[in-house]
């Protein structure tokens, strides 16, 4: 059973190592599709313009670290599609059976990958698994609870490569059909939040870095037109404001007050860990 953890990511240098650190054990190998451009710039036909942050290093820090197990591709994809088939390509040739889809700010806890990778040995005939997440609202203090979410993230998914027609075995192509969600074959196994989920930070940032990432999202055409200014900022003074999503509201119902005690044990060692909330001046501290 070998499993490759895959990292589509353009711009993570906040959580990019915790997230690849927390996982490694886990897995066989680990590949860094990093891309050189946002998806947004092709869109605005404006390849030219976009700023890095500190990721790259991060990703050649870690190639270098772990020789042969954790991987780097670079290049510009112009969508996260096409971005998420160079992974899945890498996987093939390297003849993994799971591809293990990793944002560059979900991290998790050994303990559930434990969990994870027993499930995988007890259940071959599953084909896609979901991992619900714990998603947090800018800082650790705050997050919006698996039980309240109604995205189900597919997350695991197994690379068969022949199916049988009439009792013929025939080649199968595997591809994604959507951003997260490849066509293996098999049912769907859905994991419940106690025993295995992931910590998802993509909202745990401060104003200028939120701005700066609705700016290269891959659904920034989507954003809502004033949510930064009427819920991001606003937030902070009206901590019980709902439906807070920037596209679609009602899927983020609440962000609610919750310890610290179930995070990633390497969480522990990130520089926002004791905010109350994420400022710009913490999060240009950490950038340099």
């Amino acid at each position: 059973m070998k499993i490759a953890a895959v990292f589509c990511i353009y711009n993570e240098e906040e959580y990019l190592e915790y997230a690849v650190r927390a996982i490694l054990p886990a897995v066989d190998v680990v590949i860094l599709c990093l891309g050189l451009a946002p998806y947004t710039a092709y869109a605005r036909g404006e390849t030219a313009e976009f700023r890095p942050d500190g990721t790259e290093p991060i990703v050649d820090r870690l190639a270098a670290e772990f020789p042969g197990k954790v991987e780097v591709i670079k290049r510009r994809w112009p969508s996260q599609l096409e971005h998420r088939d160079a992974g899945l390509a890498r996987c093939l040739e390297l003849g993994m059976d799971y591809y293990f889809l990793v944002d560059g700010d979900e991290v998790y806890r050994s303990d559930h990958l434990a969990t994870i990778r027993d499930t995988l040995q007890r259940r071959p005939d599953v084909g896609t698994f979901i991992i619900k997440c714990h998603t947090f609202w800018r800082s650790f203090r705050y997050r919006i609870l698996p039980d309240t979410l109604t995205w189900r993230p597919r997350r695991l998914f197994h690379l068969t490569r022949h199916r049988r027609i009439l009792g013929v075995r025939v080649p199968h192509a595997l591809r994604f059909v959507g951003i997260n969600d490849l066509n293996s074959l098999g049912p769907v196994y859905e994991f419940h939040p106690k025993d295995a989920v992931f910590y998802h930070f993509s909202y745990a940032r401060s104003p200028a870095r939120m701005r700066e990432k609705l700016m290269t999202f891959p659904h920034a055409q989507e954003i809502l037109s004033g949510w930064y200014e009427q819920v991001w900022l606003r937030w902070p003074g009206d901590r019980r404001m709902a439906n807070i999503h920037p596209t679609d509201p009602p899927k983020f119902p609440e962000a609610v007050a919750h310890d610290l005690s179930d995070l990633p044990e390497i969480m522990r060692r990130h520089p926002y860990y004791t905010l109350e909330t994420i400022d710009d001046h913490a999060a240009l501290a950490h950038r340099v």
